[in-house]
């Protein structure tokens, strides 16, 4: 909202949202005695107006409350700000479940995170093969990978199975984990180191076929 003298001007409504947040209760109530003050758009903080809890609000507090009734006084979050929308916790929740949901008998879901180790941000586009396939999956641009796999297959070793991680081989150093396949395994968190000289070295990447959904 653009910044005016008495508060900010609202684009969405066309109204001026007057900033009562720093004013006493007097000065609100001289505020919308002014003549010609009609319907007011308002900013205000949270209980500013609101008597004490035992202590009965004195008349004078009662009949400035009535007066902003009267003069239709609107606060900020109801006119001209959106009410938060609460998706993205019920987002955050069904991914964590899905995160140690498990797979079919017989089968694994391993699944996890790529972060860049020296800024904590996500790797997207890392790539995750299986042991020396040439399957396994991508990271997103949350740098979040999943993949189901066989629990029996010749890949896994003595009750687990490698997983290669890179990501730019100019940034990265390309990291080999070991993940065990039972019991299910919780989401991991992949943590990739820079090169040395990570910023100044540039070149052409070899084309290669990116990994491929495991057989089942």
């Amino acid at each position: 909202m653009t910044p005016t003298a008495a508060g900010r001007f609202c684009g969405q409504c066309q109204h001026e949202v007057v900033d009562f947040s720093a004013m006493s209760e007097a000065e609100v109530g001289a505020f919308l005695a002014r003549p010609g003050a009609g319907t007011v758009c308002g900013l205000f903080r949270a209980g500013q107006f609101a008597p004490p809890a035992v202590v009965a609000a004195p008349r004078w507090r009662r009949w400035l409350l009535t007066g902003l009734a009267l003069l239709s006084f609107k606060p900020l979050l109801s006119s001209c700000q959106n009410a938060p929308s609460n998706a993205t916790a019920a987002t955050g929740a069904t991914e964590q479940a899905d995160g140690l949901a498990t797979a079919p008998q017989g089968q694994v879901t391993i699944r996890g995170r790529v972060l860049d180790d020296s800024t904590g941000l996500a790797v997207a586009g890392a790539e995750i093969f299986i042991a020396d396939t040439p399957y396994g999956a991508v990271a997103d641009e949350q740098g979040n990978f999943s993949f189901t796999m066989k629990q029996q297959w010749e890949a896994v070793q003595d009750g687990s199975v490698r997983l290669r991680v890179s990501g730019s081989p100019f940034v990265f150093v390309p990291q080999t984990i070991s993940v065990a396949v039972s019991p299910a395994p919780a989401p991991l968190t992949v943590r990739l180191q820079s090169v040395p000289g990570r910023g100044q070295i540039m070149g052409k990447v070899a084309g290669h076929e990116p990994p491929q959904k495991p057989p089942l």
